[in-house]
Protein backbone atom coordinates (compact mmCIF):
# COMPACT_ATOMS: atom_id res chain seq x y z
CA UNK A 1 0.00 0.00 0.00
CA UNK A 2 1.42 3.67 -0.80
CA UNK A 3 2.62 5.52 1.48
CA UNK A 4 0.52 8.76 2.15
CA UNK A 5 3.30 11.44 2.16
CA UNK A 6 3.55 15.12 1.15
CA UNK A 7 6.83 16.54 -0.81
CA UNK A 8 6.65 20.47 0.51
CA UNK A 9 8.57 22.27 -1.82
CA UNK A 10 10.24 26.13 -1.85
CA UNK A 11 10.99 27.97 -4.33
CA UNK A 12 12.54 31.11 -3.18
CA UNK A 13 11.48 34.15 -4.46
CA UNK A 14 9.33 32.63 -7.02
CA UNK A 15 6.59 35.14 -8.56
CA UNK A 16 3.58 34.19 -9.63
CA UNK A 17 3.88 35.38 -13.28
CA UNK A 18 6.74 33.18 -13.81
CA UNK A 19 5.31 30.04 -13.73
CA UNK A 20 3.81 29.35 -17.37
CA UNK A 21 3.06 26.03 -19.39
CA UNK A 22 6.11 25.99 -21.65
CA UNK A 23 8.95 27.45 -18.85
CA UNK A 24 7.15 25.85 -15.71
CA UNK A 25 5.90 22.30 -17.07
CA UNK A 26 6.01 20.59 -13.25
CA UNK A 27 4.14 23.32 -11.91
CA UNK A 28 1.74 24.23 -14.32
CA UNK A 29 0.58 20.36 -14.21
CA UNK A 30 0.18 20.64 -10.70
CA UNK A 31 -1.65 23.45 -10.58
CA UNK A 32 -4.23 21.98 -13.56
CA UNK A 33 -4.80 18.50 -11.35
CA UNK A 34 -4.91 19.92 -8.34
CA UNK A 35 -5.89 23.65 -6.34
CA UNK A 36 -3.61 26.30 -6.21
CA UNK A 37 -4.21 30.20 -6.43
CA UNK A 38 -1.39 32.88 -7.67
CA UNK A 39 -2.85 35.51 -5.37
CA UNK A 40 -1.94 34.13 -2.12
CA UNK A 41 0.17 35.77 0.20
CA UNK A 42 3.11 36.06 2.44
CA UNK A 43 4.08 38.05 5.51
CA UNK A 44 6.19 40.82 6.19
CA UNK A 45 8.97 41.67 6.05
CA UNK A 46 8.99 39.45 3.00
CA UNK A 47 12.13 37.93 3.60
CA UNK A 48 13.35 34.25 3.73
CA UNK A 49 13.87 33.18 7.29
CA UNK A 50 10.78 35.34 8.62
CA UNK A 51 8.86 33.90 5.56
CA UNK A 52 9.80 30.14 6.40
CA UNK A 53 9.20 30.65 9.77
CA UNK A 54 5.45 31.32 9.22
CA UNK A 55 5.22 28.95 6.07
CA UNK A 56 6.64 25.81 8.98
CA UNK A 57 5.51 27.29 11.96
CA UNK A 58 1.58 28.28 11.16
CA UNK A 59 1.69 31.97 12.94
CA UNK A 60 2.45 35.28 11.84
CA UNK A 61 5.90 37.21 12.10
CA UNK A 62 4.45 38.62 15.26
CA UNK A 63 3.99 35.43 17.15
CA UNK A 64 7.64 33.39 16.38
CA UNK A 65 9.16 36.93 16.59
CA UNK A 66 12.10 36.19 13.89
CA UNK A 67 11.87 39.49 11.63
CA UNK A 68 15.02 39.18 9.80
CA UNK A 69 17.34 36.10 8.14
CA UNK A 70 19.06 35.82 11.52
CA UNK A 71 17.48 33.90 13.87
CA UNK A 72 16.32 34.61 17.43
CA UNK A 73 14.38 32.12 19.63
CA UNK A 74 10.53 32.61 20.51
CA UNK A 75 10.01 33.53 23.61
CA UNK A 76 6.86 31.53 23.55
CA UNK A 77 8.01 28.61 21.65
CA UNK A 78 5.83 27.42 18.55
CA UNK A 79 5.91 23.80 17.28
CA UNK A 80 6.93 23.56 13.47
CA UNK A 81 5.64 21.31 11.15
CA UNK A 82 8.42 18.94 11.31
CA UNK A 83 8.81 18.71 15.29
CA UNK A 84 4.56 18.11 14.94
CA UNK A 85 5.26 15.46 12.16
CA UNK A 86 7.66 13.50 13.89
CA UNK A 87 6.33 13.91 17.51
CA UNK A 88 3.31 11.80 15.70
CA UNK A 89 5.31 9.22 14.09
CA UNK A 90 5.53 10.74 10.70
CA UNK A 91 9.18 10.47 9.24
CA UNK A 92 10.65 13.40 8.03
CA UNK A 93 13.44 14.73 6.06
CA UNK A 94 14.80 18.29 4.83
CA UNK A 95 16.86 18.93 1.88
CA UNK A 96 18.10 22.57 1.45
CA UNK A 97 20.63 25.08 0.20
CA UNK A 98 20.58 27.84 2.29
CA UNK A 99 22.06 26.95 5.90
CA UNK A 100 19.61 29.55 8.13
CA UNK A 101 16.74 27.03 7.41
CA UNK A 102 18.64 24.67 9.88
CA UNK A 103 16.30 26.58 12.38
CA UNK A 104 13.30 25.97 11.01
CA UNK A 105 12.99 22.80 13.25
CA UNK A 106 14.32 21.45 16.44
CA UNK A 107 17.65 18.91 15.98
CA UNK A 108 15.06 15.64 16.76
CA UNK A 109 12.58 17.31 14.06
CA UNK A 110 13.75 15.46 11.29
CA UNK A 111 15.09 11.70 10.66
CA UNK A 112 17.59 13.17 7.94
CA UNK A 113 19.08 16.48 6.79
CA UNK A 114 21.01 17.50 3.85
CA UNK A 115 21.85 20.93 3.98
CA UNK A 116 24.24 22.43 1.20
CA UNK A 117 25.21 26.00 1.73
CA UNK A 118 25.77 27.38 -1.62
CA UNK A 119 23.17 28.91 -3.83
CA UNK A 120 24.30 31.03 -6.85
CA UNK A 121 25.02 27.97 -9.58
CA UNK A 122 21.95 26.24 -11.58
CA UNK A 123 24.04 22.94 -9.73
CA UNK A 124 22.98 23.57 -6.46
CA UNK A 125 19.79 23.35 -6.29
CA UNK A 126 20.61 20.05 -8.29
CA UNK A 127 22.87 19.11 -5.79
CA UNK A 128 20.08 18.90 -2.73
CA UNK A 129 17.43 17.74 -6.04
CA UNK A 130 20.21 14.55 -6.03
CA UNK A 131 20.11 14.07 -2.10
CA UNK A 132 16.76 14.07 -1.99
CA UNK A 133 16.86 11.50 -4.29
CA UNK A 134 19.40 9.22 -2.80
CA UNK A 135 17.97 9.69 0.76
CA UNK A 136 14.33 8.67 -0.53
CA UNK A 137 15.69 5.34 -2.80
CA UNK A 138 17.03 4.21 0.79
CA UNK A 139 13.80 4.64 2.86
CA UNK A 140 10.01 6.04 3.01
CA UNK A 141 9.58 9.18 4.58
CA UNK A 142 5.79 10.89 5.71
CA UNK A 143 6.85 14.74 5.41
CA UNK A 144 9.68 15.42 2.84
CA UNK A 145 10.91 19.05 2.34
CA UNK A 146 12.81 20.59 -1.03
CA UNK A 147 14.19 24.48 -0.98
CA UNK A 148 15.31 25.40 -3.81
CA UNK A 149 17.13 28.60 -3.52
CA UNK A 150 19.03 29.70 -6.56
CA UNK A 151 15.86 31.40 -7.94
CA UNK A 152 16.10 33.97 -5.69
CA UNK A 153 19.89 34.54 -5.40
CA UNK A 154 19.80 35.15 -9.79
CA UNK A 155 16.84 37.69 -9.09
CA UNK A 156 19.09 39.79 -6.64
CA UNK A 157 22.00 39.15 -9.41
CA UNK A 158 19.71 40.24 -12.46
CA UNK A 159 16.69 41.13 -11.77
CA UNK A 160 13.04 39.37 -10.71
CA UNK A 161 11.61 38.34 -14.46
CA UNK A 162 14.80 38.66 -16.44
CA UNK A 163 16.34 36.16 -18.93
CA UNK A 164 18.06 34.52 -15.91
CA UNK A 165 15.89 34.53 -13.01
CA UNK A 166 13.55 33.06 -15.42
CA UNK A 167 15.99 30.32 -16.42
CA UNK A 168 16.32 30.09 -12.93
CA UNK A 169 12.82 28.79 -12.43
CA UNK A 170 12.96 26.52 -15.14
CA UNK A 171 16.05 24.57 -13.54
CA UNK A 172 13.91 24.75 -9.83
CA UNK A 173 10.91 23.02 -11.86
CA UNK A 174 13.17 20.36 -13.59
CA UNK A 175 14.12 19.78 -9.76
CA UNK A 176 10.65 19.88 -8.40
CA UNK A 177 9.80 17.14 -11.29
CA UNK A 178 13.22 14.97 -10.50
CA UNK A 179 11.73 14.97 -7.08
CA UNK A 180 8.12 14.09 -7.89
CA UNK A 181 9.32 11.11 -9.39
CA UNK A 182 11.85 9.99 -6.92
CA UNK A 183 9.13 10.02 -4.21
CA UNK A 184 6.97 8.52 -6.77
CA UNK A 185 9.29 5.20 -7.35
CA UNK A 186 9.92 4.76 -3.90
CA UNK A 187 6.71 4.76 -2.65
CA UNK A 188 3.83 6.16 -4.71
CA UNK A 189 2.87 9.39 -5.46
CA UNK A 190 3.07 12.15 -3.23
CA UNK A 191 0.53 14.83 -2.69
CA UNK A 192 2.71 17.70 -3.60
CA UNK A 193 2.42 21.50 -2.36
CA UNK A 194 4.69 24.02 -3.75
CA UNK A 195 5.20 27.87 -3.27
CA UNK A 196 7.57 30.69 -2.62
CA UNK A 197 8.48 32.42 0.28
CA UNK A 198 8.41 35.63 -1.25
CA UNK A 199 8.33 37.35 -4.58
CA UNK A 200 10.73 40.04 -5.85
CA UNK A 201 11.03 43.49 -7.60
CA UNK A 202 14.00 44.71 -9.86
CA UNK A 203 16.62 43.44 -7.42
CA UNK A 204 14.87 43.11 -4.21
CA UNK A 205 12.38 42.41 -1.93
CA UNK A 206 11.05 42.64 1.64
CA UNK A 207 9.01 44.95 0.99
CA UNK A 208 4.86 45.25 0.86
CA UNK A 209 4.93 45.70 -2.49
CA UNK A 210 2.44 43.31 -3.93
CA UNK A 211 5.69 41.81 -6.14
CA UNK A 212 7.26 41.22 -2.88
CA UNK A 213 4.21 40.13 -1.65
CA UNK A 214 1.96 37.75 -3.78
CA UNK A 215 3.44 34.14 -3.76
CA UNK A 216 2.02 31.08 -6.01
CA UNK A 217 0.39 28.27 -3.73
CA UNK A 218 0.29 24.85 -5.52
CA UNK A 219 -1.04 21.62 -4.11
CA UNK A 220 -1.54 18.66 -6.02
CA UNK A 221 -1.67 14.36 -5.43
CA UNK A 222 -3.44 11.34 -4.37
CA UNK A 223 -5.28 13.08 -1.64
CA UNK A 224 -5.99 16.71 -2.95
CA UNK A 225 -9.34 17.26 -5.03
CA UNK A 226 -8.91 18.55 -8.47
CA UNK A 227 -10.95 21.89 -8.24
CA UNK A 228 -8.74 24.29 -9.72
CA UNK A 229 -8.64 27.78 -8.23
CA UNK A 230 -8.82 28.05 -4.71
CA UNK A 231 -10.58 31.37 -3.28
CA UNK A 232 -8.55 34.34 -2.44
CA UNK A 233 -7.38 34.86 1.14
CA UNK A 234 -4.27 32.19 0.87
CA UNK A 235 -1.37 32.95 3.40
CA UNK A 236 1.84 31.26 3.63
CA UNK A 237 0.80 30.39 7.33
CA UNK A 238 -1.96 27.92 6.45
CA UNK A 239 0.60 25.97 4.73
CA UNK A 240 1.80 24.17 8.14
CA UNK A 241 -2.02 23.30 8.85
CA UNK A 242 -2.77 22.33 5.50
CA UNK A 243 0.23 20.17 5.23
CA UNK A 244 -0.25 18.46 8.60
CA UNK A 245 -4.35 17.80 7.10
CA UNK A 246 -3.22 15.95 4.16
CA UNK A 247 -0.69 13.67 6.20
CA UNK A 248 -3.80 13.14 8.73
CA UNK A 249 -2.22 14.75 11.49
CA UNK A 250 -3.56 16.81 14.86
CA UNK A 251 -2.42 20.59 13.96
CA UNK A 252 -1.32 22.14 17.03
CA UNK A 253 -3.38 24.47 18.90
CA UNK A 254 -1.59 27.22 18.98
CA UNK A 255 -0.77 27.51 14.58
CA UNK A 256 -2.85 30.37 13.79
CA UNK A 257 -3.20 29.56 10.52
CA UNK A 258 -5.95 27.07 8.44
CA UNK A 259 -6.02 23.81 6.42
CA UNK A 260 -7.34 25.48 2.99
CA UNK A 261 -7.95 21.92 1.61
CA UNK A 262 -10.70 21.48 4.93
CA UNK A 263 -13.60 23.59 3.30
CA UNK A 264 -12.83 22.02 -0.67
CA UNK A 265 -12.85 18.41 0.60
CA UNK A 266 -16.25 18.81 2.05
CA UNK A 267 -17.49 20.84 -0.47
CA UNK A 268 -16.42 17.93 -2.83
CA UNK A 269 -17.88 15.36 -0.48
Amino acid sequence: MPLRSVLLASIDGLRPDAIAPDRTPTLWSLLEAGVYTLSAQTVLPSVTLPCHMSMIHGVEVARHGVTTNTYQPPARPVPSLFDLATGQSVRCAAFFNWGPLRDLFAPEGVADAVIHTSFSEPEDDWFVTDALTRYVGQRPYGLVFLYLGHTDHTGHQHGWMSDRYLEAVQNADACLARAIAAVTERQGPPNVVALADHGGHERAHGTDLPEDLTIPWIAAGPDVPSLGELPNGVRIFDTAPTVAGLLGLQASSVWEGRDVLAPVMVAEG
